[in-house]
């Protein structure tokens, strides 16, 4: 009883946690007339002043003192009481609930010795230790338990072990593994097992403490501890089977815990590839199908078991993440697993040379527009403008780049940075999840490998407009909406892709010049006719690329807009006059860009050809190099052969690019300065498009000529290049010697250029008329040096083709200034964002490939593939097309399309230097045609064959289907139709990719991976592929089906898989999980009964599990309650595995 003072009124008081209620009477169901929440107060005995004092007689008060200044005056009738009252109202607030909880921990702490709890993962980390996939453990071993204690209630318990190892060096227990939960069971079998490993300070002599807890609710995983057992590592190593009580504090046994434990050999001895059956010596095959599960393994498992080899895995990932099962096998006997993720070291790596090859075709294209001159108006401002916008662009790519570079720390883009702009060339939370399994009663075992990565989207550039796909589309059709525009667009088009196919030519007529260099040089004449009858078709070709209309079109322009300029200044000759009344001499818009170009570092690649803007004085002050450069190391431009090749011509030796030189970014006057001379100065007359022609021929003819009287055919007539077939305006140019006319019968400008054309016409006319003029007067018998003989000519040819580069980007500026600005800004952003999601799919399918060489021991009929069709690359996603996930739909579909246009070589790459212990591919070309050089280990460079050139295009499809409450709305409007075309259209291509892999012949019994008949027969590829085309067309929601078939029709085809969804974490877990589940059923024999078990154990402590955790802290699936009742019932993870956490 306390008393209640405002007025001395007797009150009856009742605490609840930090409330205080006060009654009228005694009546335990009357109602409460008050309450005091005793939060931020003070209990004191003596009075905070004098007005509040109480001093009635038989009583004993007490003051609750408020942080604001308020007071209230208790009492009680005795001095005990007041004690009482006074010790609960002190611990009745949530301070004083804080505090006990802080002593309570500093208590454990004590006990822990000052030390907290430590997992394997900080303590690898603690010590800089990253596990190694190659490392043999000393022993693996599966728990059971059996006659665990029900509580009061007569219920089983939910148990789990966990498993904890003491580290002598630091005095410290580490928790070492943990088990899955069983649900509701006293003798549970648990399906992960627990490696031990040297590598982590463990020996013989290490205690291992196995402990048992009832999980009594599973989201916040409240355990109380059942009991535990301590044992050497020594004991379960000389014990097949270790039977041992668990004791609770009591050391009252609860139970008893069975520790079956093997030891490991590499699986390497016997065994020829991993899909081949494991031939394990007799000794240790027999009485395997007799055993039972009770105990969760076979009696003999103190037999050494397989241990996958992966030493190559190190070379190419980083952060291994390893978790291991044992699972029942239908047939009595185990199914060993081993289940891995780790991290690309190609993630950020890539996408920086990726980013190079664009900053290098943005500088080309700047030089064009800047070689043109400035132009007067209406061109001058949409001129700057241009410039200006591929400014913009390079510094985007440069600063892109640079993040790239200076990236530090994991090999992986969290999806928590999935809308961070520094890093969205790289892809999002790209990892290779691998799963090793081996039966050892069907004698097989076999790798399985999946890219997890994020879909390919430009998540900064946040935008409702379709994605990709729609905005490409849209770009097609908007110029029909204006003929002028059309027209344009279409001349861009035509005059890029003959500027490509201008500069990819004429590499390979200097490829074939520095072979005619060597067979000179060595006087070997077998060999040489056939290179020149190659050069003369690819000759006759570059005479043909050009609509001479186009060339001549552009010429008109340039002549008619075109600004003098007198000096280098900048000032042209329509400049104003200032107030004073003399000449301004304020920069133009134009000069003043070009200017602000020479400050920009643009970290350009170390190496750049003669068409990049970076331009020496002098030849000397670049080209200086060691005489050796193989050919594998070229540069990433295609150009930068030909610069190598002009060394040869000229007659010195290769040399290399100092990187610190031509820092000046655009300098117009001394672009024609370079070896190669790619572009007009400002200054420059445009050559004629017949001269440059004739040039061309000329050269050629001359060069032919000398080559076949070297080989001994002095009589051999020149060569015509050029044929009379295309009527009067592709005619060949007879003698004009009267009047200076062009082909289309208007004078040239000077008399001067006319002269020259005549002369040129001339004298190649005469040659064709009288003979072959260019050997006469030669002796073979005097001439002592061929390669002395052949270099002017050579050097002759290599100037006219220069000139023809030069007149077609010529061409290329002129048409992209008259583009309408808005259609090109357009362009410039849909690119922008393609290029995006493109560094991210090609990221992806590279670090695929690369796993599939390095990462697999050789298989012939993979090179086959490779070599006759490439490999099919399969895209399984789980977007919704619903909201912004149609963006992402549509930007994913775009990157996977421009996939196709991708080429890759292989090239050999020996046992890895220490230097450079990473094999990294190499990409060069542009964005038209990409070639990726990709390096092979020796094992697989042996099965290629000899003297052969591996090269090959890769066949992506990709499925699509929405799983969440998302997809669910998208289906009942009725939204889904593209993505259901799509599907369509990707089985076509998959359909003609299995007509075209039938006619290998590759037997169906190494697809299988050598089944033999104790396995379940299996459908065959073709009938795979019509249950595919049923699926595709039926109505079905949700149609996962599709991507069970699509990733089985793969997998036979020895094609890479690839799944995806938003951000790879949550619905990609569930799908990987469910595939690596499948795979056990069908081909492994995993037991029907097992399969729901084995799927919830890989999704609860399994690698997927531990990459939510990776990406976003918690390790919980981000799924909530309303999207676990609309996934299909296969793809809903366990119990206790998902919340509410970071998307």
């Amino acid at each position: 009883m306390i008393f209640l003072f405002t007025v001395s009124l007797e009150r009856w008081c009742r605490l609840r946690g930090n409330l205080l209620f006060y009654f009228k009477s005694r009546d335990p169901w009357s109602e409460p007339i008050g309450v005091v929440v005793l939060e931020q107060c003070q209990v004191r005995l003596d009075p905070p002043n004098v007005s509040t004092s109480l001093t009635a007689d038989s009583q004993f008060p007490f003051y609750l003192v408020f942080d604001g200044g308020l007071c209230q005056a208790l009492a009680a009738t005795s001095d005990y009481d007041r004690s009482s009252w006074v010790q609960a109202i002190k611990a009745a607030s949530y301070e004083g609930i804080r505090a006990e909880l802080h002593a309570l921990q500093q208590c454990i702490e004590r006990k822990r010795s000052h030390r907290p709890l430590t997992d394997l993962h900080m303590w690898r980390i603690q010590r800089q230790h990253m596990l190694d996939m190659s490392e043999l453990p000393l022993c693996e071993v599966s728990l059971a338990c059996d006659n665990l204690l029900c509580d009061g209630h007569g219920r089983p318990p939910n148990p789990t072990l966990v498993v904890d190892v003491y580290m002598a060096s630091t005095k410290v227990w580490v928790q070492y593994a943990r088990t899955e939960i069983i649900e509701r069971s006293s003798n549970p079998g648990f399906l992960s097992t627990v490696s031990f490993r040297a590598s982590d300070g463990l020996s013989g002599e290490s205690r291992i403490r196995f402990t048992a807890f009832d999980v009594r609710e599973r989201v916040s995983q409240t355990a109380i501890p059942l009991g535990s057992a301590c044992v050497l590592l020594s004991a379960i190593q000389d014990s097949n089977r270790l039977r041992i009580p668990l004791l609770n504090r009591a050391q009252t046994t609860v139970g008893f815990l069975t520790i079956s434990a093997w030891a490991l050999e590499s699986e390497d001895r016997g065994n020829s590839t991993e899909h081949t059956p494991c031939r394990i010596p007799a000794a240790t095959n027999h009485q395997v199908l007799s055993h039972r599960r009770s105990q969760s393994l076979p009696p003999r498992l103190g037999v050494k078991m397989r241990f996958p080899n992966q030493a190559e895995l190190k070379l190419l990932f980083a952060s291994p993440f390893l978790q291991t099962y044992r699972f029942h096998s239908g047939l009595g006997g185990d199914i060993c697993v081993h289940e891995l993720m780790a991290e690309s070291r190609l993630c950020f790596a890539f996408p920086h040379q990726l980013v190079g090859i664009w900053i290098h075709q943005e500088k080309e294209l700047l030089q064009e527009v800047a070689g043109m001159g400035e132009l007067r108006e209406p061109w001058h401002s949409r001129q700057v403008e241009l410039l200006d916008r591929h400014l913009h662009l390079l510094r985007l790519y440069s600063q892109a780049r640079e993040n790239l570079q200076a990236h530090k720390g994991s090999y992986f883009k969290a999806s928590s940075r999935r809308s961070d702009r520094s890093l969205e060339f790289a892809p999002i939370n790209l990892h290779l999840q691998r799963m090793w399994v081996h039966n050892d009663t069907l004698n097989k075992s076999g790798f399985y490998d999946w890219i997890t990565v994020g879909a390919f989207t430009a998540h900064s550039h946040k935008s409702k407009n379709g994605g990709l796909i729609k905005l490409v589309q849209q770009l097609k059709e908007s110029p029909t909406r204006s003929s002028a525009n059309y027209q344009i667009a279409t001349k861009i088009s035509m005059a890029n892709d003959a500027i490509q196919a201008i500069k990819q030519l004429r590499k390979e007529v200097v490829e074939a010049m520095k072979t005619l260099m060597r067979l000179a040089k060595e006087k070997q004449t077998v060999g040489m006719l056939p290179i020149c009858e190659d050069m003369i078709k690819k000759t006759r070709i570059l005479l043909s690329l050009w609509d001479p209309s186009l060339v001549e079109e552009a010429l008109n322009f340039i002549e008619e807009h075109k600004l003098l300029v007198t000096d280098d200044s900048g000032v042209g000759e329509d400049f104003s006059l200032d107030s004073s009344g003399k000449h301004s001499l304020i920069l133009s818009p134009f000069k003043r860009i070009t200017q602000q170009l020479t400050s920009l570092d643009l970290k350009s690649p170390d190496i750049d050809d003669f068409a990049t803007p970076c331009t020496p004085k002098t030849v000397e002050d670049v080209w200086k190099i060691q005489e050796c450069e193989d050919t594998s190391n070229e540069s990433v431009h295609s150009s930068s052969d030909f610069t190598n090749a002009n060394e040869l011509i000229n007659g010195s030796e290769p040399k290399s690019l100092d990187p610190d030189l031509g820092r000046m970014f655009l300098d117009t006057n001394e672009m024609s300065s370079s070896p190669s001379a790619n572009y007009y100065k400002p200054t420059d007359e445009p050559e004629p498009w017949d001269l440059t022609q004739l040039n061309i021929e000329a050269s050629v003819m001359c060069l032919v000529s000398k080559v076949k009287f070297l080989c001994g055919r002095c009589g051999s007539p020149a060569v015509r290049l050029r044929q009379n077939a295309r009527g009067s305006r592709r005619t060949v140019i007879t003698n004009q010697p009267i009047t200076n006319v062009n082909k289309d019968g208007k004078p040239f400008e000077t008399n001067k250029e006319g002269e020259t054309l005549t002369q040129a016409v001339n004298s190649v006319t005469k040659v064709i008329k009288n003979g072959n003029k260019f050997t006469d007067g030669l002796d073979i018998n005097k001439i002592a040096d061929w390669v002395a003989e052949l270099r002017p000519s050579m050097r002759k040819l290599r100037q006219a083709m220069d000139g023809l580069l030069k007149t077609a980007r010529l061409t290329h500026s002129v048409f992209r200034v008259q583009q309408d600005p808005k259609a090109a800004q357009r362009v410039c952003n849909v690119q922008y964002r393609r290029d995006v999601c493109f560094s991210q799919a090609l990221t992806s399918l590279i670090s695929g490939l690369m796993t599939r060489l390095w990462c697999h021991k050789p298989d012939p009929a993979f090179i086959i593939c490779l070599s006759t069709l490439g490999p099919l690359a399969c895209f399984e996603c789980l977007l919704s097309y619903h909201g912004d996930e149609i963006d992402m739909w549509g930007d994913m579909s775009v990157a996977v399309e421009d996939l196709r246009t991708v080429m890759f070589t292989l090239n050999r790459c020996p046992s890895p230097a220490s230097s450079d212990p990473h094999p990294m591919p190499k990409i060069m070309g542009n964005r038209n045609s990409l070639t990726v050089s990709l390096p092979v280990p020796d094992a697989l460079y042996t099965l290629i064959p000899s003297k052969q050139t591996i090269t090959f295009h890769v066949t992506p499809v990709f499925f699509n289907i929405g799983i969440n409450e998302m997809a669910t709305l998208a289906e009942s409007i009725g939204a889904t139709r593209p993505q259901e075309r799509s599907n369509i259209d990707n089985y076509i291509r998959l359909n003609e990719y299995y007509l075209r892999y039938r006619k290998l012949n590759i037997p169906e019994l190494s697809l299988n991976s050598g089944r033999i008949s104790a396995c379940s027969p299996q459908r065959s590829v073709g009938e795979l592929v019509e249950e595919l085309k049923i699926s595709v067309h039926s109505n079905k929601s949700k149609n996962v089906e599709i991507l069970h078939l699509a990733a089985q029709i793969c997998r036979q085809m020895k094609g890479l898989r690839f799944t995806s969804c938003k951000s790879a974490k949550d619905r990609t877990g569930m799908a990987v999980t469910l595939e690596q589940c499948q795979i056990l059923a069908s081909e492994y024999h995993l037991a029907e009964h097992e399969f729901q078990r084995a799927l919830d154990c890989m999704r609860s402590e399994g690698c997927r599990r531990e990459n939510t955790q990776k990406n976003t802290n918690v390790r919980k699936y981000a799924f909530n309650s309303l999207q676990l009742l609309t996934l299909p019932k296969s793809y809903r993870p366990p119990a206790g595995t998902y919340g509410s956490a970071q998307t």
